[in-house]
């Protein structure tokens, strides 16, 4: 039997007693050099952008602040929704007029053409509402196009807001010489309200960063 205390065959005579050295063998039999090292990871790293074709593109320029998009501010989009929303209520002024004074349209005609009389109050109510969304539409095409920034589109609100709040506000002494005055009158000071508004929002500080 084999002494324990024996060295071991593969144990190296020239190092001390339980030291091994290991060589790498190849599948042929000789043994494979040692591996390469790596190189130590450098502080920083260059990545170079790589097409399609595998071929290394140039880095790109860095944006400069002034070419990064603008974020919308809220005064713009409130101004946009504002003069929307008194465009549409704007179309109703002469409409609710001539509807709640219906009674007071009819007594001043013939009992025998009530029928006539009311049809023909519809029908203003119908022709001047038309009239109205006409006028309206432009302020609702400008404001859209506010929306975007456009300088151009705001000055246009400017003068279109000012000829609605005189014309709203002559319909409003219209509305308070009518038999049923409250509908037309709480109608006309809602839109001269937003309209002041929407002017002021498209002024403001962060709409004049924006808009362009």
């Amino acid at each position: 039997m084999t002494d324990p205390q024996d060295q071991s065959p593969w144990a190296n005579p020239d190092k001390p007693h339980g030291a091994y050295e290991v060589q790498a063998v190849g599948d042929l039999g000789p043994p494979m050099p040692p591996a390469p090292e790596l190189a130590p990871p450098q502080a920083g790293y260059q990545v170079h952008p790589v097409n399609n074709m595998g071929f290394p593109m140039p880095p790109l320029a860095p944006l400069a602040p002034q070419e990064l998009p603008v974020q919308r501010p809220a005064t713009i989009t409130a101004a946009m929704w504002i003069w929307i929303a008194g465009a549409v209520l704007s179309v109703a002024v002469f409409p609710v007029l001539f509807l709640t004074n219906t009674e007071f349209f009819l007594d001043q005609g013939p009992e025998s053409d009530r029928a006539a009389g009311e049809f023909g109050v519809r029908a203003l109510a119908l022709i001047f509402g038309f009239l109205m969304l006409v006028a309206a539409a432009p302020y609702v095409a400008f404001a859209i196009v506010l929306r975007n920034g456009q300088n151009w589109a705001r000055v246009l609100l400017t003068v279109l807001g000012a000829i609605g709040f005189l014309s709203t506000f002559a319909i409003m002494f219209f509305a308070l010489a009518a038999q049923v005055w409250q509908p037309g009158t709480a109608i006309c000071i809602v839109v001269l309200g937003l309209t002041v508004a929407a002017v002021v929002l498209q002024f403001l500080p962060a709409s004049n960063r924006y808009v362009r």
